[in-house]
């Protein structure tokens, strides 16, 4: 009798906390592989809603156009795109993706293809 009402509760609680489950993973951040990545950055270019552009060339190249300009080279990882400025300076970019949108660190973003 013991052992039945044990599997009743377990049973009542997964009842409870199932339609949870995929709300909650639909809030948290996605984080994409390296093909998606690839996909959605390699040979685009990237605007923010603040008029920054970040061109990503197919053969590496890297170009930023915003607050100011830089250039430099980039390779692609899972959830992440890698810089290295001209100066030398190398800094990963977390890439993320929330309800649909594409997201550079905490920044959303759209990426076209390069014309």
């Amino acid at each position: 009798m013991r052992m039945f009402r044990q599997i009743a509760l377990s049973a009542t609680c997964l009842l409870i906390l199932a339609p949870l489950a995929p709300a909650a993973a639909h809030r948290a951040n996605l984080a994409p592989g390296i093909k998606e990545v690839t996909s959605a950055i390699n040979g685009k270019v990237c605007a923010t809603a603040g008029g920054a552009h970040f061109t990503f060339d197919n053969d590496g190249r890297f170009s930023y156009d915003g607050l100011w300009q830089s250039s430099g080279s980039f390779t692609l990882a899972d959830n992440a795109v890698v810089v290295t400025f001209e100066s030398g300076l190398q800094r990963a970019f977390e890439i993320s993706k929330r309800d649909g949108a594409l997201y550079m660190e905490q920044t959303r973003i759209l990426c076209t293809a390069k014309q």
